[in-house]
């Protein structure tokens, strides 16, 4: 898994290409709906959270196996299943199909690619043969291309030099770098015997969600995530009473373009915080903000890697998934 997660920097730049000269043109299209699951589905998440100043239309990500009861033929989806045999998404499809939405696959394969390929919709093919969780890349470096006439600006460039900031940033996660100059190897000692909970204000809140499923499905422990400022409405006061907050390690994202309200904000949570527990903070140097919060993720994939190996876990397999998906086809 560790030589999967070191490759994101490769994996947007290839999915990127394989989007090219494919993106629907928005017309009269009122919404985009972005239907995924788990590991598909946030990288919708995060494209949606990055480009949120800059859509035309109006875009959500859909989980489950139903789109919204007023999607019509004026939508777009844009169904994002690495393995193509999702099941809730190739409902959602069906329901797509059934409303009249013009349609783009983003996928590997299976019963997704199929069903495009015959009706004639768009059909965007990454490599298959990863964990969906390990093809973020490709998914996510697909969005811009596909999303072109969706959006103001040049959401490709940024792409590209996100891209160039993780092929940076690597040598300083990778495993033969040693602990004392690692920093993903120092937060996951950190968590040795904690669980993480990860903070992250907009538009860091789905990357926030990935470090959380990562430390889930690669390290095999109970993580949680949660956003600013909803999270100083109600479990802050946890944090303030709880006799055991020592068990946990508060993980708060940052970014050098925090408006000074959520500095401030960020900057009293932090306070209270240290009350009851030691806490970690997160800042990404990248000069733009996808390259930090592309950064960031990066360090998170890395960090859950390193707590798999501290646990003694295989990263790669996710049993009790599998078991589920086997029960549910039954």
């Amino acid at each position: 898994m560790a030589g999967i997660v070191a490759s994101l920097p490769e994996q947007l730049l290839e999915g990127s290409r394989a989007a090219e000269r494919t993106h629907i043109e928005a017309g009269e299209a009122n919404r985009v709906f972005i239907a995924g699951m788990g590991g598909s589905a946030i990288a919708g998440d995060i494209f949606v959270s990055w480009a949120a100043d800059r859509i035309k239309l109006g875009m959500e990500v859909v989980r489950g196996y139903a789109l919204p009861p007023t999607a019509g033929e004026r939508d777009i989806l844009v169904a994002v299943s690495y393995s193509g045999e999702t099941e809730e998404t190739l409902s959602a499809v069906s329901a797509g199909v059934k409303t009249g939405c013009r349609i783009v696959a983003i996928t590997s394969g299976g019963r997704l690619e199929a069903l495009c390929r015959g009706r004639g919709d768009l059909v965007i093919r990454v490599p298959p043969g990863l964990p969906p969780r390990g093809a973020f890349g490709y998914l996510f470096g697909a969005l811009p291309s596909v999303a072109e006439d969706w959006v103001y600006g040049d959401l490709g460039n940024e792409l590209e030099r996100a891209a160039a900031h993780l092929t940076r940033l690597r040598p300083e996660f990778l495993p033969e770098r040693p602990v004392k100059s690692n920093p993903a190897k120092t937060l996951a000692l950190k968590l040795r015997n904690k669980t993480p909970i990860i903070y992250g204000a907009p538009p860091y809140g789905p990357v926030a969600t990935r470090w959380k499923t990562q430390c889930n499905e690669n390290a095999e422990v109970l993580a949680w995530a949660s956003q600013f400022p909803e999270a100083d409405h109600n479990e802050i006061v946890g944090w303030g009473g709880d006799p055991n907050a020592r068990r946990f390690l508060p993980i708060l994202i940052r970014d050098k373009d925090e408006t000074p309200e959520m500095r401030r904000r960020l900057d009293a949570t932090r306070e209270i915080m240290e009350r009851t527990t030691t806490l970690h903070e997160v800042r990404d140097r990248g000069e733009t903000l996808l390259s930090r919060m592309l950064g960031t993720l990066f360090l998170g994939d890395f960090v859950s890697v390193y707590l798999a190996v501290l646990r003694g876990v295989d990263p790669t397999p996710v049993k009790p998934i599998t078991d589920l998906k086997k029960k549910l086809a039954r």
